[in-house]
């Protein structure tokens, strides 16, 4: 198989939209909005062209590309019981969420779920926060996701991962910047909190005596964050979804939380991340070994592959080894 994985940067700067086959449109979320950056585009074309070859190499061998194995939805049905559902096919019970290592642990677990269930994901830096939160595209029975790596915290990361996931259960193409006010954006943004945060076990962990709804305080918002490996806003949207926090709660209690935590500067002695770990960020782990898997199977030659993974074929062994 010869694979065309160069982008067209001509056809991306052209001011007329590119057909839908080739680009998200979604007018109903980007409406009145800023355009996207070269940043944006240049990503949806590399993961565009990413779903085409693995496309083809399902066509040569079915076995070397996963099957996508995630359910449907409509936005005839109740966010929260497709939410249950899918939670259970993921298999995760609220005891192992609560074990992982923070936000950043939780985040690199349920980026691993979802590959799991067959989607390609991806992280990679877009355009601001608060205009672009992520992406996600269902063509050829494939489907990726793609989150803004410019995204303040590691919570906000997680709660895209799944508000992505529903628009891919709605088999839809989308650009998301989670604004409540859309429909759809709203049903996956109920999904998401849904999905993260469970109904009954959110009311397991708080004070029967108390009565709802409940003006809680910031360190209540920020401990059942803690506890449930979410952000501070998703936790507030979810506890006045559920009528457990008054109407108007969320939008008055958001303003000053889940900013970015500054990180100490390394110093010279202390490890860097290899260029090989920031690509496999980048592109995730499924695209990888998908990937290297074509390779070794001779379905694409090892340019091909070093095209579609971005790495020369010589740093294909230390990537495996990253791998395992």
């Amino acid at each position: 198989m010869s694979a065309k994985y160069e982008i067209n940067f001509t056809s991306l700067l052209m001011p007329e939209p590119l057909p839908i086959e080739k680009r998200l449109t979604d007018h109903r979320v980007r409406f009145g909005r800023s355009p996207l950056n070269i940043d944006t585009l240049v990503a949806m074309e590399e993961i565009n062209e990413a779903l085409d070859a693995f496309a083809d190499i399902a066509d040569d061998s079915r076995r070397i590309v996963p099957t996508l194995n995630i359910g449907t939805a409509t936005l005839k049905d109740d966010p929260e019981a497709i939410a249950a559902r899918e939670r259970k096919r993921f298999g995760v019970s609220m005891d192992e969420q609560r074990t992982w290592r923070g936000l950043d642990g939780a985040r690199r677990q349920w980026r691993q779920r979802i590959e799991d269930r067959g989607v390609f994901t991806y992280m990679i830096k877009l355009q601001a926060p608060g205009e672009l939160s992520g992406f996600s595209i269902f063509k050829n029975e494939l489907a990726a996701i793609c989150i803004n790596d410019r995204e303040p915290t590691e919570g906000a990361k997680i709660f895209t991962l799944f508000h992505e996931y529903c628009h891919l259960l709605l088999r839809q193409n989308s650009i998301s910047d989670e604004n409540n006010s859309d429909r759809v954006e709203r049903f996956c943004n109920r999904f998401a909190a849904s999905f993260l945060i469970p109904r009954q076990p959110l009311r397991d962990v708080i004070d029967p005596a108390i009565d709802t709804p409940y003006e809680f305080s910031d360190g209540d918002v920020k401990e059942l964050a803690r506890q449930f490996r979410v952000s501070n806003r998703a936790m507030a949207y979810r506890l006045e979804e559920t009528g457990l926090a008054p109407e108007g709660f969320y939008g008055r209690r958001t303003g000053p939380w889940d900013l970015p935590v500054s990180q100490p500067i390394q110093s010279a002695l202390e490890s860097q991340p290899t260029y090989i770990t920031l690509r496999l960020k980048r592109i995730g782990r499924l695209h990888a070994t998908t990937a290297l898997r074509a390779a070794k199977s001779h379905v694409i030659n090892s340019f091909d592959a070093s095209q579609l993974i971005g790495l020369k074929p010589s740093s294909f062994l230390k990537l495996e080894a990253v791998l395992k």
